[in-house]
């Protein structure tokens, strides 16, 4: 099972705001993020990638 990552411990990889972030999701630039069970938002390896490359 691959370690998912809160928005903050992305925030911290990416050096985006956590605002930022959760713009991007509002405006469609980010899409299919996950939420765990209570609501939070989980990225993969996969999403942090996505990010680094935009």
């Amino acid at each position: 099972m691959e370690n998912l990552l809160s928005i903050r411990q992305v925030a911290t990889i990416t050096g985006l705001s956590v605002h930022t972030l959760r713009y991007y999701e509002n405006i469609g630039l980010l899409c299919s993020i996950d939420r765990n069970e209570n609501g939070y938002r989980c990225y993969s390896s996969a999403d942090i990638t996505w990010i680094e490359s935009s």
